[in-house]
This record gives structure tokens, C-alpha cells and sequence, in this order.
């Protein structure tokens, strides 16, 4: 008896629930698989504008360094048209006198902080993105 209900049952080939339950499973693996690829995307060029932010701050760090002490002026200064093609980042630095506790003072003892703040704002993302690099400069 069971043998010939069984028989039956699978004799006529798929059902309509079972062909539309297979396609389901099939949909929902594709869109997954297909959200994957954006994200992947962003993280790429979120990493790609963190790294060539960091050259820029770098860069600004090196050619301050490579004159003399006395030749690093102190103040605020804001780079904000860089080179094409990297028109969308904005570039402070920031040069002050500071101790040996690294605490800002009006007057020079041998030791200037260089702070470097290279921002951009990301396509997707509402907030401005930022890196940070600084170093200290000595008599």
C-alpha cells in the first residue's frame, strides 16, 4: 500500500509548489550573492581615499621636515584645491610650539608639533571623512 502511494506521488514528475519553492531558494541565493558585490565595492574605495589621504598628509609631513627649523612657520594653514584628481580632499596643517609634555605654549623651546588633517567627503557616506598624522620637530 505505501509502496503504491509513493508510486503515485513521484510518477508525474515536479509540482507546482515544489518548482516555485525551488525558485525562491534560487531568488534569495542570487540576491544575497548580489548585495555582496556593492558592499565589496565601497570598502575597496573607502580604503582607496583613506590611503591616498594618508600620502597627502605624508607628503605635507616630508616637505615640511626637509627644510630647517627655523624655516617651518607656526600657524593654521588650509590647502583647500590640491591637484586635480584630488580636488575632493582638503588639507590643515597645523604647526605649533608645544614642551616636552607635548602641551601648546606661546613661546619657542626647541620643539614644534605638526599636525596634518586631510578630510574628504564620500559619496555614500553623510559624514566627512578625516586621517590624522603627527609628528614633532626639533632644533
Amino acid at each position: 500500500m505505501l509502496k503504491l502511494v509513493f508510486k503515485k506521488l513521484f510518477s508525474n514528475g515536479f509540482t507546482l509548489i515544489e518548482v516555485m519553492v525551488a525558485l525562491f531558494v534560487l531568488v534569495s541565493g542570487v540576491a544575497v550573492l548580489l548585495q555582496v558585490f556593492p558592499l565589496g565595492f565601497s570598502v575597496e574605495k573607502s580604503n582607496q581615499y583613506r590611503t591616498q589621504a594618508v600620502f597627502l598628509a605624508q607628503e605635507k609631513i616630508e616637505s615640511l621636515l626637509a627644510n630647517s627649523y627655523n624655516d617651518i612657520a607656526v600657524g593654521d594653514f588650509v590647502e583647500q584645491a590640491l591637484p586635480s584628481p584630488l580636488t575632493f580632499f582638503t588639507r590643515r596643517t597645523k604647526v605649533s610650539y608645544v614642551n616636552s609634555d607635548l602641551q601648546t605654549i606661546a613661546f619657542d623651546w626647541g620643539l614644534k608639533k605638526i599636525e596634518v588633517v586631510v578630510s574628504w567627503s564620500p559619496a555614500i557616506a553623510l559624514a566627512k571623512k578625516e586621517v590624522q598624522v603627527i609628528t614633532l620637530a626639533t632644533k
